[in-house]
């Protein structure tokens, strides 16, 4: 028996006869409309449970990066940097305004090379230097409290070469024998490196005498006989070549030198430990220029003009390595390996005093 036919029995006994098909189907009509009603409720809350469901699978928006609910202990720093390319993530930083999304203020003091910067980091001339790593190692095996808190650069071929006049009667590295050549500092990479050119021709540091002076002056003391080889460092190798004032001997940065890490930044320990929220907006805002070169290199020759004695078009020319945003500890043995290998260093760094963590 059909719904319909039940309706109409249930209600035969009540109904005249004529009423019989009517109120069954007002019933039948009644119940249509109350089921129609409630499957428009359950697809609207099915709908409504589908988009929620939908929503929370979206993928979230990226957060922005996190930043420390309290500033820097000091809004304004104090940062030596050499002018050569090493140096381009801090100008690079500082021209997207970086350390400003940071809250600091970074006031960039040229020096003449991480030896120089170690008294004036230590007396609070400088906050932060620019530095080599082998110079990190040695003042601390004196006795100092330095780390080296990011890094800046790996060479590449060209990077550093011992060049002479462009006139010199020196052809090779064995004819510098008790010659004058110009390093930046007496200690450090740069007379590390020179080391390993010499030695390659058969010589030491004593056939030679070295002189102090700053790389940006290096290559017009050449083209006047100031002395008779220097190393430099880019951009100036590439000056010294377009201006047609040097030739170059030896690329420095060959061998076991190949592709070293040459520069990063230090503090002391003390510094750091009372300024840790200032250290770690330093390295957020150099990490970020570092990541930006690296995806797009012509930041650096647009950088180099600004800060050190070159045409744009020189620029371009220049021998480029690369702005590593986190320190390789590998790469840092070599450093401390080769400084042991050629008497720099009397003992293995210890990389737990002189890497600061998260470096």
């Amino acid at each position: 028996m059909t719904w319909l036919g039940e309706q109409l029995g249930r209600i035969a006994d009540d109904m005249p006869e004529r009423d019989l098909g009517a109120r069954a189907i007002e019933i039948h009509q009644r119940r249509r409309r109350n089921f129609t009603a409630l499957a428009a409720v359950v697809v609207v809350v099915v709908t409504v449970l589908a988009a929620t469901v939908g929503v929370r699978a979206l993928p979230a928006e990226p957060r922005a990066a996190a930043r420390p609910s309290s500033p820097p202990e000091q809004s304004t720093i104090k940062v030596g940097v050499v002018p050569t390319v090493e140096s381009v993530p801090v100008f690079v930083a500082l021209t997207k305004g970086y350390f400003k999304q940071e809250g600091l203020t970074v006031e960039p003091t040229i020096i003449t090379g991480a030896a120089a910067a170690v008294h004036q980091v230590e007396i609070g001339a400088l906050d932060l230097a620019q530095t080599d790593y082998a110079m990190v190692f040695k003042v601390n095996e004196m006795g100092k409290e330095f780390k080296i808190v990011s890094g800046l650069y790996q060479a590449a071929q060209g990077s550093f070469a011992v060049a002479v006049n462009a006139k010199s009667k020196i052809r090779t590295a064995s004819d510098l024998k008790r010659k004058r050549i110009a390093v930046p500092n007496l200690t450090g990479l740069g007379p590390l490196a020179l080391t390993a050119v010499l030695k390659r021709a058969g010589l030491t540091l004593r056939d030679v005498v070295l002189v102090e002076k700053p790389y940006p002056d290096m290559v017009s003391a050449l083209h006047s006989g100031q002395f008779d080889a220097a190393l430099l460092a880019e951009p100036f190798v590439t000056v010294g070549r377009e201006t047609k004032h040097t030739r170059i001997v030896e690329d420095a940065m060959t061998q076991e030198f190949a592709n070293l890490y040459t520069a990063g930044m230090t503090a002391t320990d003390k510094w750091i430990r009372g300024n840790p929220r200032t250290l770690a907006a330093f390295q957020r805002a150099l990490a970020k220029a570092q990541r930006l070169i690296a995806s797009d290199p012509q930041q650096v020759r647009d950088a180099l003009p600004r800060y050190t004695r070159i045409s744009r078009a020189m620029a371009a020319g220049v021998a480029l390595g690369s702005y590593p945003a986190k320190l390789d500890l590998t790469e840092l043995q070599r450093v401390a390996d080769l400084a042991r290998a050629y008497k720099l260093l009397e003992r293995p760094a210890d990389f737990g005093s002189a890497v600061v963590k998260g470096g």
